[in-house]
């Protein structure tokens, strides 16, 4: 009988032990969670990532929708180029930014692996050069687009997937669409002009200019500023598409943005209105040519300040005026996204911008 009670009280303390590892494997699997990237992929983590390394080409868009939300700062461990020829915002987001480790632009694996990283953020068309190698490692990798207003909204629910900040997330979807609805009610009662943005390169020596395809968000752009953009039929490669001095004529646009990632638009601008080749376009005869401002980026990129793009191209087909005042616009924009205050935004922001703004 001793050793009958003696394996029943064996075999209830045995059970009990299952039963509660059984509890401990089952919280740990419930403590993981799943986030899907903008390729559908199901990335599992254990915890919020804790080591985040941005790399690869684009990486702007990549550091400045992640720095919309707050305290990333001790979970970015590497970066990669940050500055597109006019300064680093990267310097100004984070306060640690000279403690990081700064990745070059043609970052390899063997250098984002040496980071340790348990998260990798990429741009998504780099999976397959940059992406499967770290994969295969068994590091996790999100890829983001971050190219149109609608994946811009799909990729901050991403981001806020990834941090557990998903209520932050939908705070600055509610921003942008807030913006966006303005921008619609301000457009909504003027005349919508024939419009056409053109990037402004430089080809050994000469200027270039190019479009961009329908579905990039200049486009998006120039059409929420109540512009009709008329160079879509014409813009069928993927990538920007080089036009001529004949086919602006053949357009014949009523108003003229011009765009730069590295410089002014100034000695384009003063040649278009001084050529006489130029001078029979609606838009140089009107006087209707603007460029797109830029603090360390450009505003007419799939960057976060995307909507400030918008809303200025708005502001210059209106003659300049945009309720109280465009200035108003940009101290907000980086008060409620980056949380900037008035005098950090008088410090770093206003004075790298062109003066007057139209």
């Amino acid at each position: 009988m001793k050793l009958l009670l003696k394996n029943i009280f064996l075999f209830l303390v045995l059970t009990g032990m299952a039963f509660s590892l059984s509890a401990e494997a089952a919280e740990e699997v419930q403590s993981t969670y799943t986030v899907t990237d903008a390729l559908g992929r199901e990335v599992s983590f254990p915890e919020v990532p804790s080591r985040m390394v941005l790399t690869g080409k684009a990486v702007i868009m990549l550091v400045d929708a992640l720095y919309l939300f707050p305290d990333v700062s001790d979970r970015v461990v590497a970066v990669g180029v940050t500055d597109q020829g006019l300064g680093d915002f990267f310097k100004v987001l984070d306060p640690d930014a000279e403690a990081k480790v700064r990745l070059g632009k043609t970052t390899g694996p063997e250098e984002v692996l040496a980071q340790n990283p348990d998260c990798v953020l990429l741009k998504s068309y780099l999976r397959d050069s940059l992406g499967k190698p770290l994969e295969t490692a068994g590091v996790p990798v999100i890829y983001l687009d971050l190219e149109t207003p609608e994946q811009y909204e799909r990729d901050l629910r991403i981001i806020g997937d990834l941090l557990n900040q998903a209520d932050r997330a939908e705070e600055v979807i509610g921003l942008y669409q807030d913006r966006v609805e303005n921008l619609r009610q301000v457009v909504s009662c003027i005349a919508h002009p024939y419009s056409l943005l053109l990037n402004v390169g430089t080809q050994g020596g000469d200027t270039v200019f190019s479009v961009p395809p329908k579905g990039w968000i200049q486009g998006d752009q120039v059409e929420l500023a109540g512009g009709i953009p008329v160079w879509y039929d014409e813009a069928l490669s993927p990538g920007w598409n080089k036009v001529s001095f004949e086919q602006i004529a053949a357009w014949n646009p009523q108003s003229i943005v011009l765009l730069s990632y590295r410089g002014s638009t100034a000695n384009v601008v003063e040649m278009m209105e001084s050529d006489a080749l130029w001078q029979d376009i609606q838009a140089v005869k009107d006087g209707r040519i603007f460029s797109m401002p830029a603090d360390f980026y450009s505003w007419g990129q799939p960057d976060s300040r995307w909507i400030l793009g918008a809303e200025w191209i708005a502001t210059a087909f209106r003659g300049g005026d945009f309720g109280n005042g465009f200035v108003r616009n940009i101290y907000s924009f980086f008060e409620d996204f980056y949380g900037m205050s008035a005098e950090k935004v008088d410090r770093d922001i206003l004075p790298l911008l062109p003066d007057p703004l139209f």
